[in-house]
């Protein structure tokens, strides 16, 4: 069956192989316009209104001037960038993949790995955030049996927003595209569609809205601005504060050329603290200019504070500040955690929308897109182990059915594998106990309502264990009481639902009848006749007792209950 596409159109597989950009070596020869020089409020409001109408070629070579000329605009989205280009990435089935879908995800997580420098794909894709798109052009190549992509950067300024301001077009010198379908009343777009499954388009949406006003440029063009007046007129000062004022006098009667020879030894004496004048003419030195560089410093330094918090929403990973404590730090680092989940889930639907749909449909007989493996991003966050050891034995204890395998996800610890040593902590009676013992397979509760114990257990299938007590903390010793606690609450629910089922039929009556809360909670006192709770009381006075009992009488809780 043909490939098609999204206006029921057969794809060219044929085209695929050679690059659509191969038409174009015009735009080569072009070179930017450098509209930083000499910028001006005005003139940067234009180029900002330009774009927005469909002349981004100003605001994309601005952005390449900004990131150029401003080190710390350049080091703020250079972390920005690497923070996704550090991560690691891997294939993922669809959730409840079946056997052939698990074999897809193996093949595609082969073909991605065979694509070189595939960390340099992910930082150029995050070039979008200051300029509002980054693009790859997909060439396919024949490598044996498959077909792989070889991925090609393409230079924002070669594209063109088309007539819905949403999508890009190729420039074009020639080519008139239309306005899509049901859209035909919009002007057409001096540029050239971009093949199907030829291209790789990222648009971050650092903002919403149209495409040349979802970029970061037009957040940061204002504060870049500003900053570079401070930094001129900071070099302006220093250029002039604590150089004295040279006054040269010349007697009366002296030539143009004597006053011209008077001038230049003054010039020189500020340069080069030597010179020399006729005789009769003097030079006086006075006070040298008085000036500060606090203003200059506080605009530049603002700026620079604003330009942190638009790319990486805090200032505390570029600079400590007056109030740099480690609480503010950690709440700083989350916010930019933040971004960088955000970024990578943007990342991760373009690469699985836009590459691995691709390779699907080309390579896979049968392949379906809407069941088509993920690409993930491994962002490298586990919660904090201790509360998880803290909390999840009392819950556990309490009724909830855990997954051993959703533990693992959480905290981020491997999984054993069958056969392989597992860490054990020894019981005070010496035996070795872990909660594989109870959960009977790797993936926790068994799922289908029995015991959970119909799988094989963990580390068990070989008959091998590692006992590494030594490599854990021992467990706190246990003592009468404790058993006597385990025995009060080992049975709690059978005692709950005396009390509990009356008001939870009332409840499901209530709703079938369609009353209101006031009317329900009216009700609520006439339940308390219909529930029993005798076997509840009975349980809590008996350990209260011989307690008490054991107390008064100087006894063991033992001895006690005998």
């Amino acid at each position: 069956m043909a490939l098609v596409d999204q206006y029921g159109q057969p794809i060219d597989l044929g085209l695929l192989a050679e690059p659509q950009t191969a038409d174009t070596a015009w735009l080569v020869r072009e070179f930017d316009t450098h509209p930083a020089k000499g910028l001006t409020p005005s003139r940067l409001a234009n180029i900002l209104q330009a774009a927005e109408q469909g002349d981004w070629i100003g605001q994309l070579d601005l952005a390449d001037d900004m990131e150029e000329r401003d080190g710390h605009l350049y080091a703020e989205l250079g972390k920005r960038k690497g923070s996704i280009a550090a991560l690691d990435g891997d294939v993922v089935e669809p959730v409840g993949a079946t056997a052939q879908e698990k074999v897809w995800t193996a093949l595609m997580r082969e073909w991605l790995g065979a694509i070189p420098d595939f960390e340099d794909v992910l930082l150029e894709m995050m070039d979008g955030v200051l300029k509002g798109s980054g693009c790859h052009e997909l060439v396919w190549q024949q490598e044996g049996r498959v077909r792989v992509p070889q991925l090609t950067f393409t230079p924002q300024r070669w594209f063109v927003p088309d007539a819905t301001r949403k999508g890009l077009l190729l420039r074009s010198a020639t080519n008139m595209a239309p306005p899509p379908k049901g859209m035909e009343g919009l002007a057409p777009v001096m540029g050239e569609p971009l093949r199907p499954l030829a291209w790789m388009v990222h648009i971050p949406r650092a903002r919403n809205g149209y495409l040349a006003r979802s970029s970061l440029v037009r957040v940061l063009g204002f504060p870049y601005l500003f900053k570079h007046y401070g930094v001129r007129d900071l070099a302006e000062l220093l250029e002039i504060c604590g150089l004295p004022l040279r006054l040269g006098q010349y007697p009366a009667g002296a030539s143009a050329e004597e006053k011209l020879t008077l001038l230049r030894a003054v010039t020189d004496i500020g340069h080069n603290a030597a010179g020399i004048i006729p005789q009769g003419m003097k030079i006086d030195f006075q006070q040298a200019a008085q000036g500060t560089q606090v203003p200059f410093m506080a605009m530049i330094q603002y700026m620079d504070a604003v330009q942190s918090k638009v790319i990486l929403g805090q200032t505390l990973s570029a600079s400590e500040g007056q109030n740099g404590t480690q609480a503010l730090g950690t709440v700083h680092e989350k916010v930019r955690m933040d971004i960088r989940a955000t970024d990578a889930r943007q990342i991760e639907g373009t690469l699985t929308r836009q590459l691995l749909v691709p390779m699907g449909l080309i390579n896979i007989p049968g392949f379906d897109p809407r069941r088509t493996p993920r690409f993930k991003l491994d962002l490298g966050e586990s919660e904090d182990v201790k509360a998880y050891a803290d909390a999840l034995p009392g819950l556990a204890r309490a009724g909830m059915r855990i997954q051993v395998a959703w533990a693992h996800e959480k905290l981020r610890i491997p999984m054993a594998k069958d056969g392989e040593p597992i860490l054990e902590v020894e019981s005070p009676s010496g035996d070795a106990k872990h909660q594989g013992d109870k959960t009977g397979d790797h993936g926790g509760d068994s799922g289908d309502g029995g015991d959970g114990n119909s799988g094989p257990k963990p580390g068990k299938a070989s008959g091998k264990k590692a006992a590494l007590s030594g490599a854990l903390p021992a467990a706190p010793t246990r003592d009468a009481i404790d058993e006597m606690v385990d025995d009060a609450i080992g049975d709690w629910r059978p005692l709950l639902e005396p009390l509990t089922d009356p008001l939870m039929a009332a409840l499901s009556t209530a709703i079938e009848r369609g009353d209101d809360i006031a009317t329900f909670r009216a009700a609520l006192p006439e339940l308390l006749a219909g529930m029993d709770h005798r076997a509840m009381a009975e349980r809590l006075a008996g350990p209260a007792f011989r307690s008490r009992l054991a107390g008064e009488a100087d006894l063991g809780l033992s001895d006690a209950e005998a």
